[in-house]
C-alpha cells in the first residue's frame, strides 16, 4: 500500500479499492508463504520492495526520494525499494536511524 497524502483529488479517483489487514493476519499470510508455499523470507522481502517501488515508479517521474528503513523486516523492504527506485532513475537518499 503506497499513500501519497499529497495526490490530487482528480488522481485519487484511479486509486482501488484499498483492503486492510491487521498484524495477526499478516503474520498468517507469513506463515502460509513460507510454510506450505515454500517461499523464503529473502523471495518476499524482494518482492513486496518491487511492488512498492512499481507503485512510486507508477504515479511519480523519477525525482528525489528519501526512504526511511527501520530496523527488521521492513526496513529490508525498504532497502530493497530503494535499489529498485534507483535502477528506475530515481535518486534516492536512505536514511537508516539507530535502533
Amino acid at each position: 500500500f503506497f499513500f501519497d497524502p499529497f495526490l490530487s483529488s482528480e488522481m485519487a479517483g484511479d486509486v482501488p479499492h484499498l483492503t486492510y489487514v491487521n498484524a495477526a493476519q499478516s503474520q498468517a499470510i507469513d506463515d502460509e508463504l513460507m510454510g506450505e508455499r515454500g517461499f523464503s523470507i529473502d523471495c518476499l522481502m524482494e518482492l513486496a520492495g518491487l511492488s512498492v517501488a512499481c507503485a512510486v515508479q507508477k504515479q511519480y517521474t523519477p525525482c528525489k526520494l528519501c526512504i526511511v528503513c527501520g530496523p527488521g523486516n521492513n526496513g529490508g523492504d525498504g532497502l530493497v525499494a530503494a535499489r529498485h527506485l534507483c535502477h528506475f532513475g530515481f535518486t534516492v537518499t536512505i536514511v537508516y536511524p539507530k535502533a
